[in-house]
């Protein structure tokens, strides 16, 4: 079930047009409140839809307004709703918002490589598995932006993982390669993200999603990982989540 919410929410976050930041805390938002709490299902959409009007608020230089984000739940919930869910997630957070944004680990890693747009947009698809698979929630957002870039150059051919990459990352080559095995497992199995996949498949972000399929099922088993599981469907048992 959370897979298919921050489908949702990939979803709204692209149709609003907002940065990469306000996405991932979004998420984040959505996870650290229901460590803490129990929500009843037909609420659920109402903490995600909440969690990113909280996160535009603190990201963006300028918020849609509530009503829009009334309007994009199909009005299941009123402004008044949402703007005491606001109050009340952020009291359960302790008004701390703060969080380490894979982005700005993949800023600095993109240093290295003289910020190469195709790379870029490359780790960011691959970054943002990370918000839809709960497998990676074990590991820090520095870490996964890193496999990121590690896997985007090793699809576009841009050359080993140098010392200059290790400089900026902070993490060596072998201490990205299970966050790297995790990424193209979840990219050989059936897409269950539309949403996130039809993003990624626009020109705009130069049809990532389908180069990034199409390599990971080509490469699987030379990097380790079972080619076997592109028939499996991992989030069938998703409600357990």
């Amino acid at each position: 079930m959370r897979g298919i919410l921050v489908d949702w929410l990939v979803e709204v976050h692209t149709r609003f047009r907002l940065l990469p930041e306000t996405l991932f805390l979004s998420v984040n938002i959505v996870d650290r409140f229901l460590t803490n709490k129990i929500v009843m299902l037909d609420k659920l959409e109402l903490v995600g839809v909440t969690a990113m009007f909280i996160a535009a608020k603190y990201e963006e230089v300028f918020s849609p307004h509530v009503q829009y984000f009334r309007h994009v739940a199909d009005d299941g919930f009123t402004e008044e709703e949402i703007l005491r869910a606001e109050r009340f997630i952020l009291a359960t957070l302790e008004y701390n918002l703060s969080y380490p944004n894979p982005m700005n680990f993949l800023r600095r890693i993109s240093k290295a490589d003289q910020y190469d747009f195709q790379t870029r947009t490359f780790a960011k698809y691959l970054m943002e598995i990370s918000l839809l698979d709960h497998r990676f929630l074990e590991y820090l957002p520095s870490h996964v932006s890193a496999a990121a870039m590690y896997m985007a150059r090793m699809m576009l051919h841009r050359g080993p993982w140098c010392a200059n990459l290790v400089h900026f990352s902070d993490y060596t080559e072998e201490q990205v390669l299970p966050v790297f095995r995790l990424m193209i497992d979840y990219l050989i199995r059936p897409v269950k993200h539309q949403a996130f996949f039809k993003k990624y498949a626009s020109k705009k972000f130069m049809k990532a999603s389908l180069h990034a399929r199409d390599w990971a099922k080509k490469n699987a088993k030379a990097h380790g990982v079972d080619p076997d599981m592109a028939t499996r469907d991992l989030y069938q048992d998703e409600d357990a989540y």
